[in-house]
């Protein structure tokens, strides 16, 4: 006769007990949270009451104040380059000569073609019962006949003109500087280069940007200006607005000029840079711009109150780089939130951060 065995797994029981077990914890867990909520470390700021200050922001760039080309008044060889491209020089001092042999000779017989007019005018004069020394008497006719016939009026002029050219066979400094784009070499021909040099005066500089014609009440002459040169980074520069263009583009843009004092010469010519201008509107409420979210199309500040972040609509009609001025929804003296409040919810308890 055959027996029947029959098994018992208490395994089974054992798993059902584990799970009913799991989800009561899970369900506890859920209550606990609902119950007492994480809390939110924030910093906040006040919002205080005060000017404004409106930006208006340009791209600009920067130009001498002065700029000389040096050109060559006379072609000849070059024989000497005193100066070097970043030298500082004054005015009237020695850049470079050309060979001065031609315009010697030229000198010399320009001397002696004046000398010949002049014995030719004396001896058509006395021919006229005159003297040279007393040219004064002669009437006006005689004279005028006297010096056309004598070469007179022609030799003084080639006279002046060789002297002048004598003197520009040393090429002199026409303002104070420095030397910018220097292309002359010794032993060339003059004829080789466009100019001898630039020279620069760069111990103020000018700044050149431009405002759409609709901006212009914000500026005006005598404003201040800041510039932050793309070269120079984290360096700001301050200047002041010397003239307004009074015509308008055809892009509908107006060009300013700035005037910015350079005494380092860290500012060089044709350095590009972001031009600011500010412009005080009084009686505002300012907040950071931290703290303006977007929510469902709106501009919302998060307040702190108590312990919570309280939901607050609110209109901004002005902002700057750094903040906005609040027209509607907040008030002096409340504190809005300006760090951690991306994921915040309306009445969220929230903790002020001690380290502000």
């Amino acid at each position: 006769m055959k027996r029947l065995t029959i098994l018992l797994i208490p395994v089974v029981v054992y798993a059902c007990s584990t799970s009913q077990a799991g989800d009561a914890e899970g369900a506890e867990a859920a209550r606990l949270s609902h119950l007492a909520p994480s809390t939110t470390e924030v910093g906040v700021v006040q919002v205080v009451r005060g000017d404004f200050e409106l930006e208006l922001i340009s791209n600009g760039k920067l130009e001498a104040q002065r700029r000389a080309v040096v050109p060559f008044a006379v072609q000849e060889q070059i024989v000497d380059v005193s100066v070097q491209e970043g030298q500082s020089i004054a005015a009237g001092q020695t850049l470079g000569k050309v060979e001065a042999f031609t315009f010697q000779k030229r000198l010399s017989d320009a001397t002696n073609n004046y000398d010949q007019a002049v014995i030719d005018l004396e001896d058509r004069l006395l021919g006229h019962g005159y003297a040279l020394s007393d040219t004064a008497s002669v009437p006006d006719n005689i004279l005028k006949m006297a010096l056309i016939r004598s070469n007179y009026n022609n030799a003084v002029s080639a006279l002046a003109e060789a002297r002048r050219n004598l003197s520009q066979t040393t090429i002199a400094a026409p303002i104070s500087g420095v030397i910018a784009n220097l292309n002359a070499k010794e032993n060339n021909h003059s004829s080789t280069y466009q100019n001898f040099c630039e020279i620069l005066d760069i111990n103020s500089m000018h700044l050149v940007f431009n405002v759409l014609e609709t901006e212009m009440p914000l500026v005006k002459v005598g404003q201040k200006v800041e510039l932050f040169p793309f070269a120079l980074s984290g360096k700001s520069f301050t200047g002041t607005v010397s003239s307004i263009n009074p015509a308008v583009d055809d892009k509908g843009m107006v060009r300013i000029t700035a005037s910015v004092p350079n005494p380092n010469q860290n500012l060089m010519y044709g350095m590009n840079a972001r031009v600011l201008l500010k412009n005080a509107i009084p009686d505002c409420l300012i907040i950071p711009k931290e703290a303006v979210l977007y929510r469902q199309n709106r501009q919302v500040v998060f307040v702190y109150k108590e312990g919570k972040a309280i939901w607050t609509y609110v209109t901004t009609s002005h902002e700057n780089s750094t903040h906005v001025a609040v027209s509607e929804g907040l008030e002096e003296g409340m504190e809005v939130i300006v760090e951690n409040n991306l994921n915040l919810a309306h009445e969220a308890p929230v903790t002020v951060s001690s380290q502000q």
